[in-house]
């Protein structure tokens, strides 16, 4: 099979969508995946207590469900007993269309299972043992191909390199500051890419002063460049203007119709 992270523009989730569903939930997954069959969608792993891999952003459930405690120390059943849409509002609070409908935190299996043709991008967080778990469930799956491993823990991108050398990868920090000293001090023709995705928060163009003509030379390279996470048309206008691969969104149907608009 050939690249399956081609350009045009891929479309992202953040979260699965975390402004219109319940953020990282088989619902969000689902929904997003029915409605856009071009989607990147976009994850969060972490380890249960009992080693289970489970999509969570925070490392405790607080936030997102009615339930306290870090994620390590809660084992998949403990997990499995918390309403994940319990605080999820579109309306600042006035309602909680999602309290008792049965959302749960949900296993990287299930995503996978709803997802069975989708490209997504998953960020492994904080958990030893971690890549171990996540690497056999891909390879069950057969997702290879489709997935792309980020995270901002440097030792796990090395681990899963190491365990999965022939998956994607996004750049973590140090690969990404080689990649710029190479572009703006030196060395840039010579430069082999050690990742597939160069994916930068909304802050990191403007602290970097990243110009679209950069861009340009970076997927030169075959390199894919992400911005995340534009929530207005304007910001998403800004990085279809500066020519990104990849747009991260919490607002899914506001990013397809900016989209769509440009198309």
């Amino acid at each position: 099979m050939g690249d399956p992270f081609f350009r045009p523009l891929l479309m992202g989730v953040h979260r699965g969508g975390a402004a219109a569903w319940p953020e990282n939930t088989v619902v969000a997954f689902q929904e997003v995946a029915k409605a856009y069959p071009e989607v990147l969608l976009e994850g969060d792993l972490q380890l249960t207590k009992d080693g289970v891999v489970v999509l969570l952003h925070d490392r405790t459930v607080d936030r997102t469900t009615d339930g306290t405690g870090a994620i390590k120390d809660l084992t998949l059943a403990e997990v499995k007993a918390l309403d994940a849409g319990y605080h999820f509002t579109t309306d600042g609070g006035a309602t909680y269309p999602w309290r008792g409908k049965g959302v749960t935190i949900p296993t990287f299996e299930e995503v996978l299972a709803v997802m069975p043709h989708h490209r997504a991008l998953f960020e492994l967080k904080d958990g030893e043992g971690l890549v171990a778990a996540v690497v056999p469930i891909i390879r069950a799956h057969e997702a290879t191909d489709r997935i792309i491993i980020a995270s901002f823990q440097e030792a796990l991108m090395k681990a899963l390199r190491a365990e999965m050398p022939e998956i994607a990868t996004c750049f973590a920090r140090p690969g990404a500051l080689k990649l710029f000293m190479a572009l703006r001090v030196g060395g840039w023709e010579d430069y082999k890419p050690t990742d597939r995705m160069l994916s930068l928060t909304e802050g990191h163009f403007k602290q970097f002063s990243i110009t679209a003509e950069e861009i340009g030379r970076i997927q030169e390279k075959g390199i894919l460049v992400q911005a995340h996470t534009p929530n207005t048309a304007d910001e998403i206008d800004h990085f279809l203007d500066m020519g990104v691969d990849s747009i991260l969104s919490d607002h899914p149907a506001l990013l397809a119709a900016r989209i769509a608009a440009r198309q």
